[in-house]
């Protein structure tokens, strides 16, 4: 049974300028190889990279060299011939749906990196005012679509300054990284529209159109100090409506613990945001090296916890960008981890925590050969098997600057010593039944001990070191419940790119000739379904092709906005499939079509 929905344990799987020689321009596919490694560990959920086509700085390098933190086109998922690349750093379209699909298929959830603020990978705007200033007038632009212009262009009048915040100063106005988008107007379901925003209309339609074409359960909103907080609750409730129950988290970097709260509430809690105060109270644990007061930690934590994401280290303070980097390798490290796991929250760990990032490993490695730190398994372990957010929160003792105890009631008790030479101990009360015999899952302590006749006990630490009891007995590993994957290709002529270096993916439907919609990649002896609808009513043909050749599924017939032409096939040999379809009739008119897949990806594979 998979951890509730704000209480899931959470892998980022890539650092800054992350690569491995052995999927150049294919972390994507080294991720979904390692996909069946994480899940056997516990995680619930993957952190991957921003997806977007993306341009360097220099505008000559091509897209490939950038991490995506400065969206030229968001409609681009690595799919077409431009900013001199097909493929965005970590990969194309079709290996990031596989991706998905893999994740799902051994049981994991997928949150992609959104990037709504700063864009700084546009051309130079001739209409801009500011045409002087390189960084303001370097905010033109206009995506590829198949047939020429793509969807979702911008000018200067979509950053500050603009008209509407012409002196550059006041809320949302300042630039960090690029020119900055400007939000305005008010979240749709306040009832108050628009309020002529073509930035907030755009991105919600982009929001809603990118769940629905590669199926992620889940986000990483970057930088959101940078535009107002009702900008992510509009895009969320119209992307996956009004439940709560899905993870995203906001990185909001601030030390002040009221900050972060306000900014969850004004999202209405359709987002949290990463427990920054909590994290840089445990970076100053880590590094004044003993003399810290850890007794004082429990309320550093932000009160509003609906969404929180307690972590340790992440991409920006790896690369020494946002905050210390806490040594993996540092034991107060662990200390950190014991106490980031235990709070309130739903954990994230770091790829470079969990895997040991060095040479020979780092650029080129395989998934089964990069070890792991065993410490950072144990305490998933932990987390999982324990259930540690089925239980509530408890402070037990912090009455001391060495020794800290917290408790998920009658799950566990989470105890860490700061002390590098000496044990502490201390009595405490608990959520657990009066003769209740606990182990220390973390190893510790090789002793069992036993709640007395008043649900009391005594724990132990040994020196600079932390220990986890839980009800003994508890044992075995992780096998997640598989899932199929839904995606859906929406083919239109300013979607998708025709050049013949591109995937080919995209334009409306026309007769005569097949257009590509998308590809899938599912796995052997399992079924597909696909659903056709269309703007008006049309007549279709539908074709399923296996590695661009072999027709594996060629099906007819009529499909309106509500009711769909359906089909389905077996897939008989693993591989990508490529959707496709034209107009049954000789003169209709190119028509936009929606081809929705729901398929079983493989979660192993020989064949990528």
């Amino acid at each position: 049974m998979s951890n509730p929905w704000n209480g899931k344990a959470v892998l980022e799987v890539f650092w800054w300028n992350c690569w491995n020689t052995n999927y150049p321009h294919d972390w994507y596919t080294f991720v979904a190889k390692l996909a069946p490694r994480i899940a056997a560990m516990g995680f619930d959920g993957i952190w991957t990279p921003p997806p977007c086509k993306d341009r360097p700085s220099d505008n000559t390098s091509p897209a490939s060299n950038n991490m995506g933190y400065t969206p030229f086109d968001y409609y681009d998922l690595g799919l077409k011939n431009q900013i001199r690349s097909v493929y965005t750093r970590f990969g194309d379209q079709d290996s990031f749906l596989r991706l998905v699909a893999v994740a799902h298929a051994n049981g994991l959830e997928v949150y992609p990196d959104i990037v709504l603020d700063h864009c700084a990978s546009g051309d130079l705007d001739p209409s801009s005012p500011f045409e002087s200033t390189a960084s303001e007038a370097y905010t033109l632009m206009q995506p590829k679509g198949f047939a020429g212009a793509g969807r979702w262009p911008r000018n200067w009048l979509d950053f500050h300054a603009n008209p509407q915040h012409w002196n550059g100063t006041g809320d949302w106005v300042a630039s960090n990284g690029g020119p900055d988008f400007c939000y305005q107007g008010r979240c749709t379901d306040s009832g108050a529209g628009d309020q002529n925003c073509a930035a907030r209309a755009n991105a919600r339609a982009w929001l809603t159109w990118f769940v629905k074409q590669t199926g992620v359960d889940g986000f990483r909103f970057d930088d959101v100090k940078g535009f107002p907080p009702e900008v992510v609750e509009d895009l969320l409730y119209n992307a996956m409506g009004s439940g709560l129950e899905y993870f995203c988290v906001g990185e909001y970097v601030t030390g002040a613990a009221s900050d972060v709260d306000a900014w969850a509430g004004a999202t209405l809690n359709r987002s949290g945001t990463f427990d920054y105060p909590l994290r840089f109270a445990l970076a100053d644990m880590v590094a004044q090296n003993g003399y810290s007061d850890v007794g004082s930690l429990p309320s550093q934590q932000q009160l509003n916890r609906f969404k929180t994401v307690p972590f340790v280290n992440n991409h920006d303070n790896y690369d020494g960008q946002v905050g210390s980097w806490m040594e993996a390798d540092n034991p107060r490290t662990q200390l950190a981890y014991a106490v980031a796991i235990t709070v309130d929250g739903s954990p994230q760990f770091f790829y470079a925590d969990l895997f040991r990032n060095v040479a020979p490993w780092v650029n080129g490695t395989t998934a089964d050969a990069i070890p792991s730190r065993p410490w950072v398994e144990n305490l998933v372990w932990c987390h999982q098997k324990l259930s540690f957010k089925s239980g509530d929160y408890f402070v037990r003792y912090q009455q001391s600057q060495q020794l800290l105890i917290l408790e998920r009631g009658a799950r566990a008790i989470v105890a860490i010593n700061n002390d590098g030479s000496a044990w502490h101990d201390a009595w405490i009360s608990t959520a657990f039944a009066p003769g209740t015999q606990l182990h220390d899952y973390s190893g510790s302590r090789p002793d069992d001990i036993w709640t007395n006749q008043d649900a009391w006990v005594q724990i132990a630490v040994p020196p600079l070191s932390y220990s986890i009891w839980g009800p003994a007995g508890v044992t075995g590993g992780f096998s997640p419940a598989s899932r199929r994957t839904v995606q859906q290709f929406e083919m239109d002529d300013d979607l998708g790119d025709s050049d013949a270096a591109s995937l080919g993916y995209g334009g409306k439907v026309i007769p005569g000739t097949y257009r590509s919609g998308g590809g899938i990649w599912p796995a052997a002896g399992t079924r597909v379904n696909l659903s056709v609808y269309a703007d008006a009513p049309q007549q279709v043909d539908l074709q399923v092709v296996l590695a661009g050749a072999t027709p594996v599924l060629r099906q007819s017939g009529s499909c309106t906005a509500n009711v769909p032409l359906a089909a389905s096939f077996m897939v008989a040999a693993e591989g990508r499939h490529i959707v496709q379809a034209k107009l049954s009739g000789a003169a209709a008119a190119a028509a936009r079509i929606y081809i929705k897949v729901d398929y079983q990806g493989p979660a192993t594979s020989t064949l990528f």
